[in-house]
């Protein structure tokens, strides 16, 4: 069984089947099944949006149909774009989707439907997807009904947590300023007040206690320590499990944007990022497919399973569709209310002097991949298909849009990849014949 994981959707133009890259079109519409994450909503006209979002991310219903004529079946929406219009927002995207016959993935009606797994019957066999969001998935997740309450429409949440531990020189200097500040005794009146067990010595809250308070640990180095929710880790294998059980195939999507040492543009996953996705293989999952930091990240070969940390991009399109801009999104840039779409997304794309920057700026925001994944017999092998989506070209209707790249360029992405991979052992290798990358013949040990 053949099937295609892209990483990110991002896009509002229409016709997309007959403008992109016949080769493309061509190798998606070959597969038994392709996924792909909608880093957008689709909220009906007389859904407002929820507040306090700044940049939203969300396209009118019918944009659905894009999928449909790509041949993209399963859709992943659980992504930190989920809420952008509140749970409404979220039951009129499961609806705009139901609609045109794609299967949602990550989110649901309530908790339980966003986190159980969806499938999609071929001729080959059947394929399960469990989509799992971790960006701002405390503030998008779903709910359960119960106690005469109505479950709450969201996504799939992987919830985690972060502190920084210091060392004791710096620990304390930190801890002294929190005194200096008047917060360290506002934390222990609100705590005192509020109920709040004793952090006790080796830790401590610095900020507003109800507000933006940081975790602040003792510790040997200077380090991010982050934790993911173990109730959300369990229910979610609870669902990949679920799905080897009746399923040939099983994906395992997430999405999330976080990056080592709480960058989000760091070449390197975090710590839980990667303790989830081998459990997630050791639960069963065929592969992990990663997405939202929109660029590359290394693959990891796990008990024979891929690890991809980062696919990339298959669509970033900004400048040419019809996305839904907000006036509360100008105004979170800077513009008046009352702006229009190219007020903001030019001035993202270039600087006052034309020159461009962002996502623009840098290759690594072009580069991207989509995978091929062959499973039978529940073995898994695989090649990526490298894709150019051109952030600086100079026609702005054509930035973001996925082109099959030359050889160098082939070349230039196996070997960034390789690069992203090394703390995984992991070499790959761009053929010339075929256009796409795979293992190398020899792997370090």
């Amino acid at each position: 069984m053949r099937i295609i994981a892209c990483g990110d959707a991002l896009f509002s133009s229409r016709s997309l089947a007959k403008r992109l890259d016949k080769r493309l079109v061509a190798k998606l519409a070959d597969a038994d099944a392709v996924f792909a994450n909608a880093e957008f909503c689709c909220p009906k006209h007389t859904t407002p949006p929820a507040a306090g979002r700044g940049y939203i991310t969300a396209v009118k219903p019918e944009t659905l149909d894009e999928f449909v004529n790509l041949n993209i079946k399963m859709v992943s929406f659980a992504n930190n774009h989920t809420g952008d219009f509140g749970w409404q927002g979220v039951v009129d995207t499961i609806e705009a989707a139901e609609k045109r016959g794609l299967i949602h993935c990550g989110i649901g009606r309530s908790l339980e439907d966003a986190r159980t797994a969806r499938f999609l019957d071929t001729p080959n066999g059947r394929v399960a997807v469990v989509a799992v969001c971790t960006t701002r998935s405390e503030v998008f997740a779903g709910s359960t009904a119960g106690a005469g309450v109505a479950a709450r429409p969201g996504l799939n949440p992987l919830r985690w947590g972060r502190s920084y531990v210091l060392p004791d020189k710096e620990f304390f200097q930190l801890q002294d300023m929190t005194e200096l500040l008047g917060t360290a005794a506002s934390t222990r009146e609100g705590a005192r007040i509020e109920v709040m067990p004793d952090q006790g010595p080796d830790s401590f809250k610095f900020g507003s206690l109800f507000e933006s308070a940081v975790q602040i640990e003792r510790g040997e180095r200077a380090q991010v320590r982050t934790w993911m929710n173990p109730k959300d880790c369990d229910a979610i294998l609870k669902s990949v499990r679920d799905a080897v059980n009746r399923a040939d195939a099983v994906i395992l999507s997430l999405h999330t944007h976080e990056g080592e040492d709480d960058n989000w543009y760091s070449e390197l996953p975090p710590a839980f990022i990667e303790d989830f996705a081998r459990q997630a293989i050791d639960a069963g999952a065929h592969a992990v497919v990663g997405h939202g930091a929109h660029f590359l990240r290394g693959i990891e070969i796990y008990r024979k399973r891929p690890i991809f940390y980062n696919l990339g991009s298959i669509l970033m399109e900004f400048e040419a569709g019809e996305s839904i801009v907000a006036p509360e999104m100008y105004e979170a840039y800077g513009y008046a209310n009352d702006a229009r779409p190219s007020d903001l997304h030019r001035a993202r794309a270039k600087d006052k002097d034309g020159n461009f920057h962002g996502f623009a700026s840098e290759s690594r925001f072009s580069k991207n991949c989509l995978a091929a994944l062959q499973i039978e017999n529940d073995a898994v092998c695989f090649t990526l298909t490298p894709l150019d989506l051109g952030m600086s070209r100079p026609r702005p209707l054509e930035r973001g849009l996925p082109v099959i790249p030359d050889a160098a360029m082939g070349h230039e992405i196996a070997a960034d990849l390789t690069r992203l991979s090394k703390k995984y052992h992991t070499v790959l290798r761009y053929d010339e014949q075929t256009g796409t990358i795979a293992l190398a013949v020899e792997q370090p040990q």
